[in-house]
Order: structure tokens, then C-alpha cells, then sequence
């Protein structure tokens, strides 16, 4: 199973839909580590590297996802990270869900996504196998380097 790092990023102080995503992902199998609330992009990047993350997840409701998450994908290059997964749950519009697939985001969850969809979704996002994906969800080729350059 994969190990996955999940983080709430900036001031967004919401935390409980996170929390249960969390516990689904470890009953899934996953050895999921949750870094709480307030961290800055830069914190993420590193705890990702320190526990060798094979997929990072960002929630939001509301604390900017596209820019949070460009600057989260930027700390993560830094660190030679370019090749891990990142994907993003929360109250998302279609177009912000756009604007994160472009930026190389490689699934988006957005409030109502089913327990399973989600379960599903993260594991086809760690092995790559889109035909695994649950229906409606686009999951990018590759990790966020690739996708961004597609």
C-alpha cells in the first residue's frame, strides 16, 4: 500500500472532512500521515521528502487551492519531489479544478465524492492505472512535472 502525506495549507482552520478522508485512507490499507492545520508550503514539501511520500493531499475550503497548491508543487521541485503525486480535496469550482489539473495536480475531490471514489481514485493515482479510475474522475498521466508538461 502507499504511504501518503496529508496537509491543510495556510490559515484554513477546517479540518474534519480531512480527518475522516484520513481514517478511510488507513482503513483502506495506506499508512497515511495527517500534518494538522496552519502549514506553510515549504513544511509540507519537507515532511513529504522526510516520509517519503508516494502521494501528497492537500484539503482546502477555502484558502486559495490553485496558488496554495503551485507553491506546494514548487517547495516539492525544490526538494526533487517532481515525480510525486499531489492531489487536492475540498470545496473546489469546475474552474478551479481546471486551473489545478493544468498546473499538474493529478486528481481533484470535491465535497459529495464517495468514500470509495475517493479510496479508488487515490489508488490510481499511485499506480498510475487511470482505467482504475472511478467514473467522472480525471486522473493526469505521470506526476505533477509530466502532467504540467502534457
Amino acid at each position: 500500500m502507499a504511504r501518503i502525506l496529508i496537509a491543510k495549507v495556510g490559515t484554513d482552520a477546517h479540518d474534519m472532512g480531512v480527518t475522516v478522508v484520513t481514517r478511510w485512507l488507513g482503513e483502506a490499507g495506506h499508512e497515511v500521515r495527517y500534518l494538522g492545520l496552519y502549514n506553510t508550503p515549504a513544511r509540507v514539501a519537507e515532511a513529504a521528502r522526510e516520509f517519503k511520500a508516494d502521494v501528497i493531499g492537500l484539503s482546502f475550503l477555502g484558502a486559495e487551492p490553485v496558488y496554495m497548491s503551485g507553491r506546494v508543487l514548487q517547495e516539492m521541485e525544490a526538494r526533487g519531489l517532481d515525480a510525486t503525486p499531489l492531489v487536492v480535496g475540498g470545496v473546489i469550482t469546475p474552474e478551479m479544478a481546471e486551473e489545478l489539473r493544468a498546473l499538474g495536480i493529478q486528481a481533484v475531490f470535491t465535497p459529495g465524492t464517495a468514500r470509495d471514489a475517493i479510496v479508488d481514485g487515490i489508488a490510481a493515482v499511485v499506480t498510475g492505472d487511470r482505467r482504475n479510475a472511478p467514473p467522472g474522475q480525471r486522473i493526469n498521466p505521470g506526476g505533477p512535472a509530466q502532467a504540467s508538461k502534457a
